[in-house]
């Protein structure tokens, strides 16, 4: 069985053009695939919200992730090993390589009210913010592989209130 982590980013403030969420891979030789890719809505207090958009990219060609502000990296068995030579994480300075746009979504950034029953609040719920599923039922559907100097991120091309959590569950082989 691969060893597998979650990479979780908690309060994430909005900002146009900024990684929400991301994992890079540095390494020649191990592979790290990732599973799985969530959002939560992580505003608690009012604020004005405005609706953001919001891409998963896989970015080839050696991008440069300058100052990435490092997530929490979860072992799911203590025994794992993290990755050699990678990063993980948001923030930071993006640039170079070739993004491709794996999903779109829009993303309210409005907070979540315990009485609502808005786009707000079904942001919260687990399975309505998954937004990449590699098909964990289905041994046929290939996860999103990251080979050496390839990145898989959240990232937000617009709107700028509210704050985000995102987390990222992958493999490593």
């Amino acid at each position: 069985m691969a060893q597998t982590f979650t990479s979780y980013n908690s309060g994430i403030s909005f900002a146009a053009s900024k990684v929400m969420g991301g994992i890079y891979n540095r390494h020649a030789s191990e592979i790290l695939k990732i599973r799985r890719v969530g959002l939560i809505n992580g505003q608690t207090a009012a604020v004005t919200g405005v609706l953001c958009n919001l891409e998963f990219r896989l970015t080839t060609g050696t991008p440069t992730w300058t100052s990435p502000v490092a997530g929490v990296l979860t072992k799911h068995d203590s025994t794992n090993t993290p990755p050699t030579t990678y990063d993980q994480g948001n923030s930071g300075t993006f640039s170079g390589g070739t993004s491709t746009a794996l999903r779109r979504t829009n993303w309210s950034s409005d907070e979540a009210a315990v009485s609502g029953a808005t786009m707000d609040e079904m942001e919260c719920f687990i399975p309505l913010n998954i937004i990449f599923d590699a098909g964990y039922g289905d041994s046929n559907v290939q996860p999103l592989t990251l080979n050496q100097n390839q990145m898989a991120h959240v990232y937000n091309i617009s709107g700028a209130a509210g704050l985000l959590d995102t987390w990222i569950e992958f493999t490593k082989e």
